[in-house]
């Protein structure tokens, strides 16, 4: 009995991620307003009644394929940065979230606020959430850099947090304004966002010993922040 609970299980969780896929497949070919439930119905090649099965509205939906994204962004850049030698850097931890964001055409649009993909959702609740939760795991590294002096202590951390923003935004709206012949690969692009803020708020390297504990505190943020998503995605 316990057996065919758990096969059950496997098969409404590998179904609820086709359903997940096809949305957002859709959602990128089409935008938000006009991705219907039957599209996605039809796509997964499920019965309409079965998707609300899984989620009760349309929107829920959505809200569990931008979470299940978050959560794959979030795993990506802990995996790469663990695996660079700068990946414990302030340089290297930006340089790793923008890999993360600009290689998830889902994510890019939720943090750019793309209406044509995604609509009201970006200014939802959700949405809001998505920007506070951000914030908060970005002040809480730029607070462990700066008390051990790897980072500027000139300006407040505030001031830090909106330049900080403000460059990485820059980088990925930058394209929009330039000839295709001007522009370059993401992975240049990251490259040229890491050295913009080594050269703007670092002051010297971490040394072995806090580069462990940067290891740490940085592994705690972000399981705090995919604990609070595993939440939603739970509720």
């Amino acid at each position: 009995m316990a057996q065919q609970k758990n096969e059950e299980r496997t098969k409404q969780q590998e179904r609820a991620e086709r359903i997940l896929d096809t949305a957002a497949e859709l959602v990128q070919r089409w935008g938000y307003k006009k991705t219907t439930i039957d599209d996605i119905a039809r796509q997964a090649g499920v019965a309409k009644g079965t998707i609300y099965l899984h989620w009760k509205t349309r929107e829920d939906l959505f809200l569990a394929l931008l979470l299940r994204e978050q959560m794959k962004e979030t795993c990506d850049m802990e995996q790469w940065a663990a695996h660079d030698p700068e990946g414990r850097t302030l340089h290297g931890v930006i340089k790793h979230a923008m890999l993360a964001g600009w290689r998830n055409p889902l994510i890019r649009a939720l943090t750019l606020r793309d209406t044509d993909m995604l609509g009201e959702l970006v200014h939802s609740e959700f949405g809001q959430r998505d920007i506070q939760r951000r914030q908060q795991a970005t002040c809480a590294f730029l607070g462990v850099m700066r008390a051990k002096g790897l980072i500027r202590t000139d300006i407040d951390l505030d001031a830090q947090l909106y330049m900080l923003l403000a460059i990485t935004t820059g980088f990925m709206l930058v394209d929009q304004f330039l000839p295709e012949k001007s522009q370059i690969s993401i992975e240049q692009a990251a490259e040229l966002v890491a050295e913009t803020i080594r050269r703007t708020f670092e002051v010297r390297d971490p040394t072995s010993d806090e580069q462990q504990e940067i290891t740490t505190t940085f592994n705690k943020v972000l399981q705090t922040v995919q604990q609070q998503r595993q939440k939603e995605m739970e509720s």
